[in-house]
């Protein structure tokens, strides 16, 4: 059996709202990993449009870092600016899936789902 192809725009999607019902529930340590995930498809969506990028399989920060460097369009100044925030996803590693619940507090993850949003919202990725 031969697995899916890539599907970013609806995997983004899926992990904001299933973040958010996460969040709702007091379950901050998901959540919060969700968003991270969600971001980083959006960030996939933007990257695999653009001629040149490369589309591994980075997670953040690396794959922002690496957005920052490819995304120089005029259509990219909203990624842009959210990307150099020195806050954006700030506390977030594909590793945290690991941490104990007391490292996850609800304003980190609020601010994760925020990101998370924001980075749908610049991939024209409507909730």
């Amino acid at each position: 059996m031969t697995e899916p192809t890539e599907d970013f725009p609806a995997a983004a999607r899926r992990c904001f709202h299933d973040g958010t019902l996460l969040l709702d529930h007091g379950r901050l340590a998901n959540a919060s990993h969700l968003f991270g995930l969600g971001a980083e498809c959006a960030l996939k969506v933007l990257l695999r449009d653009h001629p040149g990028a490369e589309l591994e399989r980075w997670h953040l920060p690396k794959l922002r870092d690496h957005a920052l460097k490819s995304l120089k369009r005029r259509q990219d100044a909203a990624v842009q600016h959210l990307l150099n925030s020195n806050t954006y996803m700030d506390g977030w590693c594909i590793d945290n899936r690991y941490w104990p619940d007391a490292a996850f507090s609800r304003e980190r993850c609020t601010r994760h789902r925020k990101h998370c949003l924001r980075t749908l919202a610049a991939a024209g990725l409507g909730i």
